[in-house]
């Protein structure tokens, strides 16, 4: 398993130029631009974004269905909890549906900042994981864990872009 996860955002013919360098790279689309990923051992095959040293990791990628991107500010310590509580409570990575296929969480290689990448190849258990995290949300979690975290968490609904040549 890799033990880096590089991540950038995108749109137009700069997600498949990008993607074009190399088969490994991920691209999910949503509304106005693309997050792309890729999980590696070396450096990043991006020009901007950010890598990340991943920390869990469940399941594998496929190259269909819905893709939730978590951005969460957050200092070491309070970083370290909230990993503590996702690990502890499958609801937050929505895992306890059927259409689960993989997660991945990492903290920032130059920073404290998380990221979580969370994939359901069904769609309609996508739509029950967002519904779900509206109501428990990430802030709950960091409160759990001993501190609000400030700015709040941002999360981002994809849809997996599967590679032309398929």
């Amino acid at each position: 398993m890799p033990s880096k996860l590089s991540i950038t955002f995108g749109s137009g013919s700069f997600v498949e130029q990008i993607r074009s360098r190399d088969a490994h790279i991920r691209v999910a689309s949503g509304s106005g631009d693309a997050i792309l990923w890729m999980e590696t051992d070396s450096k990043s095959p991006f020009q901007s974004g950010n890598t990340y040293a991943l920390l869990e990791s469940r399941g594998n990628f496929s190259n269909e269905g819905s893709l939730f991107y978590w951005s969460i500010p957050a200092d070491q310590n309070s970083g370290d909890l909230f990993v503590h509580q996702v690990m502890s409570n499958p609801k937050v990575i929505g895992a306890e549906y059927s259409g689960f296929q993989a997660f991945r969480i990492g903290r920032v290689e130059k920073g404290t900042d998380l990221a979580l990448l969370i994939q359901f190849h069904e769609t309609g258990d996508g739509a029950r994981y967002a519904k779900s995290v509206e109501r428990l949300t990430v802030d709950q979690y960091a409160e759990e864990a001993g501190k609000s975290f400030a700015p709040s968490p941002v999360m981002k609904r994809y849809q997996i872009v599967p590679p032309t040549n398929e």
